[in-house]
């Protein structure tokens, strides 16, 4: 925050010791005019959805470990993040939302999750964070989960036998060396990827065809957008839910739609 003090801008630090909810009020309440996330993107999404309803602008720090979402705004380093605040422009960029909760990149149900929550059992005995994920990665494939799922997605409706449901904040692109970025964050749809198989070699190949550029052409592959998707499953036990690299329980059906210009952010 130099830059800004130096052109004789107040900056104030509130420190989140779990939910954003209670710091952003209370930036809110002192009449901040921006507000700050510093962090990964778990905390960028948690922050975004505390001031949904405040019309205030959101800035973006990364540091986190990945940073996707400010990456996909074009901010790949703190220094940036700063010359963005000093001189950035404001967009509104659209966000996502599952049976209210609200996500800046993503959402997914199986594997994701389940490596997730294998991770964290892992990470117990005390391996670091990328060693215990890949660890929690092999588990995962060796015990792939497989859900029922019906999709109705603006009025197409389909039926999978899957080990996962992705659903992006506007498209992802899925293969070649561009894998995991969104070229736009306000086309105002979801981009739903999901697949149909019978065990883990089949995910692997799908990983590998998405590498070299080839998946869309796999016949088991589904990709397609939509404004919202309703995800019906067979079993009526809450299912486990990414949001943004964290995990939540919610019962299904579970609504996905998105909102079209709803969050403004700072940007190159």
């Amino acid at each position: 925050m130099k830059g800004l003090c130096a052109l004789g801008d107040e900056a104030r630090e509130y420190e989140c010791r779990s939910s954003p909810a209670e710091p952003v009020a209370l930036a809110i309440r002192d009449a901040c005019t921006i507000i700050v996330a510093c962090g990964g993107d778990g905390t960028v999404s948690g922050v975004a959805a505390a001031m949904r309803d405040s019309h205030l602008p959101l800035a973006v720090f990364p540091l986190g470990t990945l940073n996707h979402f400010a990456r996909d705004l074009g901010i790949h380093s703190v220094a940036a993040a700063e010359q963005v605040l000093i001189d950035g422009r404001v967009r509104e960029i659209d966000t996502g939302m599952v049976n209210g909760r609200l996500f800046i990149n993503n959402s997914g149900i199986g594997i994701y999750p389940a490596i997730v929550l294998e991770r964290e059992k892992v990470r117990q005995s005390g391996l670091p964070k990328w060693p215990a994920f890949v660890i929690a990665s092999i588990g995962a494939l060796i015990n792939l989960p497989f859900l029922r799922l019906h999709l109705e997605a603006d009025g197409l409706h389909l039926a999978r036998i899957t080990p996962f449901l992705f659903v992006g904040n506007n498209v992802y692109e899925t293969q070649g060396r561009s894998i995991g970025t969104r070229a736009r964050l306000d086309a105002g749809i979801l981009g739903v990827c999901t697949a149909r198989h019978h065990g883990p070699t089949g995910l692997i190949r799908i990983a590998f065809r998405a590498l070299a550029g080839t998946v869309r052409g796999d016949r088991d592959f589904t990709l397609l957008t939509a404004r919202k998707v309703t995800v019906r499953a067979r079993r009526r036990a809450e299912l486990y839910v990414s949001l943004d690299g964290e995990l939540c329980r919610l019962r299904p059906p579970l609504h996905y739609s998105v909102l079209p210009r709803s969050l403004r952010v700072l940007a190159p």
